[in-house]
């Protein structure tokens, strides 16, 4: 055995850490720990009782009997009184419930129910021996505070300080480490103590000796106390659901007289009526990127949690109007800080965004061209099926909706954001096309593919549209190459519509909006052929 383990000096280590471990701190602990046996349980300890409690090395309350309430008759004036207390134990307090039910054989652990619901904790569990508790900010993100397996918990630091200083309370962190050995394994290592470890903060006790009688391992190496993680005094005013009037982030409006950069905050009110603040497309990629979660079109941003209503009718900026970035928790103002840009000529509000959202008028479509993409592909395959009874376009299922939903003109000139986008656009229009029934009492033509049926559909009813076809097969075949399949230079097709779009490392973005304008030209051909409806859009 190695020595070093024989004086578990690593449980002296943990034991001035307190347990705590990258921002965690290991509330429970029961079982083996390779030759150790460990042991770590808490409880919290009331101030007016520290001193008491930290007298001996005694745990106060222990899992199996930890605070269980008491109904206790004692006598008062002559009589017998019978009372209810929530704790047995005096000044002290339970805040981990291990379980074990001998009827089924089942081990799990619970942590304080007063906990959890403090901070509104959301509970995710494979089964009641793993679970795991998360904390919903402002902005709908999640973060794990308390992990529970059958014989550990962890809980994340900064809430259990917080706890802590609100209640005032203080945590106790009892342990009991022991491993047993012969002297082959303890070594030098066997130097018999009995040595006590005691401050305001911990008392503790480790005991090296032979006890007789234990069979062939008499040698023990033993430590049992309690440290203490105390609250914050400074801290217990502050409460995490408070909100702080002051954290509002200050964003660029323009130019000083000396040509700096104006910094005024959101909340001013000096600048409250129409003052448009400016930033760059990437600042709507988190939201994009998690359309689960989040609904992005050409005048909001939308979750459960958010609202903001925005100007995303502009190819290569988005603007906000300063005061509504109030309605942005601090942490999602600080997002769109970072992306803030200051006003240049030639920017300003889109006529959309103005007849809409200033104006009132809600007739007229945006000026982006992929939001009315999107509008126009749910407008057409609408009225296409209340014309014909069969949608043009299949519905799309499963994660498309949430998939087309996001799709957008990349914000970024680079292939991953091109690929990520036009694949979706593809497989929402070229992939989606209602093959069936565009060829119903068509002739049967074997291998013929989704595009060849379209152009039979056309030609059977005189209409003539090579262009558009040519446009169609071409999209088709990059998206095969360059996203569907490991990209090849021997690829004909690939190659040829690479050429078709000019696509270099350097126009991804230009492309894609070329990409979007003649697939929205195609919704508007389709609609004016068959719906008897006339739309223009110059892109």
């Amino acid at each position: 055995m190695n020595e070093e383990l024989f004086r578990l000096r690593a449980q002296h280590v943990e034991i001035t850490k307190r347990f705590i471990n990258n921002g965690w701190i290991e509330v429970y602990r029961s079982g083996n720990d390779s030759e150790i046996e460990a042991g770590i349980y808490c409880c919290l300890v009331s101030p007016d009782n520290l001193n008491k409690y930290l007298e001996d090395r005694d745990w106060g309350i222990h899992w199996g009997s930890e605070g269980h309430p008491s109904v206790i008759t004692h006598f008062r004036d002559g009589g017998k009184v019978t009372e209810y207390f929530r704790f047995a134990e005096e000044g002290l307090e339970p805040f981990i419930y291990p379980k074990w039910f001998t009827h089924v054989k089942e081990r799990y652990v619970d942590v304080s129910q007063e906990f959890v619901n403090y901070f509104k904790l959301y509970e995710q569990a494979s089964s009641k021996q793993k679970r795991s508790y998360y904390f919903i900010d402002d902005s709908g993100d999640t973060e794990e505070v308390i992990h529970v397996t059958e014989r550990q918990v962890r809980i994340k630091l900064k809430f259990l300080n917080e706890y802590l200083a609100v209640r005032k309370m203080h945590l106790s962190l009892c342990f009991d480490f022991m491993i047993v050995t012969d002297e082959a394994g303890a070594g030098s290592a066997f130097i018999p103590k009995d040595e006590d470890f005691i401050s305001n903060s911990f008392h503790y006790n480790h005991l090296i000796r032979v006890v007789p009688g234990i069979g062939d391992k008499p040698l023990q190496s033993w430590i049992i106390g309690k440290t203490m993680l105390k609250f914050d005094a400074a801290k217990s005013g502050k409460f995490w659901f408070d909100l702080d009037e002051d954290a509002h982030e200050s964003f660029i409006i323009g130019y000083d007289d000396d040509g700096t950069e104006k910094l005024v905050r959101c909340d001013s009110e000096d600048y409250k009526f129409f003052t448009p603040v400016y930033f760059k497309k990437e600042v709507l990629n988190k939201y994009y990127d998690n359309p689960q979660k989040y609904e992005v079109d050409g005048f909001h941003i939308k979750s459960s949690f958010i609202s903001l209503k925005m100007d995303n009718n502009n190819t290569d900026y988005v603007m906000v109007f300063l005061n509504d970035l109030t309605m942005l928790p601090q942490k999602e103002q600080l997002h769109w800080k970072h992306h803030n840009i200051a006003p240049q000529t030639g920017m300003g509000m889109s006529g959309a965004y103005y007849d809409t959202m200033v104006l009132g008028n809600w007739a007229r479509d945006s000026d982006s061209v992929d939001v009315r993409f999107k509008a126009k592909y749910h407008r057409f395959n609408k009225k296409w099926f209340g014309k014909f009874g069969w949608h043009f376009y299949k519905e799309l299922t499963g994660s498309d909706p949430q998939h087309f939903s996001a799709l957008h003109l990349p914000s970024e000139n680079n292939v991953r954001a091109f690929c990520e986008q036009i694949l979706i656009l593809v497989k929402a229009t070229v992939d989606s096309l209602n093959e069936e029934m565009l060829v119903k009492g068509l002739s049967k033509i074997e291998n013929e593919k989704g595009i060849a049926k379209l152009e039979r559909f056309l030609d059977i009813r005189s209409i003539q549209i090579p262009d558009m076809i040519t446009f169609l097969r071409n999209l088709q075949d990059l998206r095969s190459g360059m996203m569907a399949h490991r990209f090849s230079k021997s690829n004909k097709n690939c190659q040829k519509a690479l050429t078709y779009f000019g696509l270099t490392e350097h126009n991804y973005r230009q492309v894609a909006q070329d990409i979007f304008i003649k697939s929205l030209f195609t919704l508007n051909t389709f609609s004016k052929l068959f719906l008897d409806e006339t739309e223009e859009f110059e892109g």
